[in-house]
């Protein structure tokens, strides 16, 4: 191996940006329309402290020829979304999702609001599904990269846990996400409108369509 391979030197020409950094991020939340939102509406992009770039997942399947198999590239699948959000004393975020959730399925009357005969009952463009955002951000503060995620509804909230021996910590919950797909872009602010954008983005389905939300500031 030439020495050269060891070379300090080469590592820093090729990082040469210094490296992203995880905890330059901010994570954006569009609701559905129906819900009161909190105040102000901008809260998610404060109180959202950790959040994660999606996977990128290609199945696959065996097809056999005379006892040898030959690996063929199968469907996507995209994991769920968790976002760790610190909880403030007006329960801001945290009430918005329970509401909802308690929209999509009711606690106890075991109904869907949004259920009219007009809405999209499924899909990307179903009343109750919405986009969440989280961009990369530069050390000198611009975008690096936006992500996507479409035709997100939460579908779970974590526990807080309540302890008399916990007298200086903020609270904090995490609300898992599942959605429909995700597309990326580099350098741009997150779209508004969750319909799939034909110009740069790198989309990972052809899904279209969806009303516009209520998007939180950016």
């Amino acid at each position: 191996m030439a020495a050269n391979q060891f070379s300090v030197t080469k590592l820093k020409s090729s990082l040469a940006q210094g490296g992203a950094r995880p905890s330059l991020f901010s994570a954006s939340i569009a609701y559905p329309a129906g819900l009161t939102l909190p105040e102000p509406s901008t809260k998610a992009k404060f109180l959202i402290k950790a959040s994660q770039i999606p996977a990128s997942t290609i199945g696959s399947y065996d097809v056999f020829f005379h006892g040898k198999a030959i690996r063929v590239a199968g469907d996507r699948t995209y994991d769920t979304l968790d976002t760790t959000i610190y909880n403030d004393e007006d329960y801001g975020i945290r009430k918005v999702l329970e509401k909802w959730m308690n929209m999509i399925s009711h606690s106890h009357l075991n109904i869907r609001k949004y259920s009219r005969s007009t809405a999209a009952l499924e899909g990307t463009g179903a009343k109750y599904k919405s986009t969440i955002t989280v961009t990369q951000h530069s050390k000198a503060g611009g975008d690096l990269r936006t992500y996507t995620f479409h035709g997100a509804w939460p579908s779970n909230l974590s526990a807080i846990a309540l302890d008399w021996g916990s007298a200086s910590d903020i609270e904090e919950f995490v609300c898992t996400w599942n959605y429909d797909y995700w597309d990326a872009k580099d350098g741009s602010s997150p779209s508004t409108s969750g319909s799939h954008d034909s110009g740069t983005s790198e989309t990972n389905n052809i899904i279209t369509g969806g009303d516009p939300m209520l998007y939180e500031e950016w």
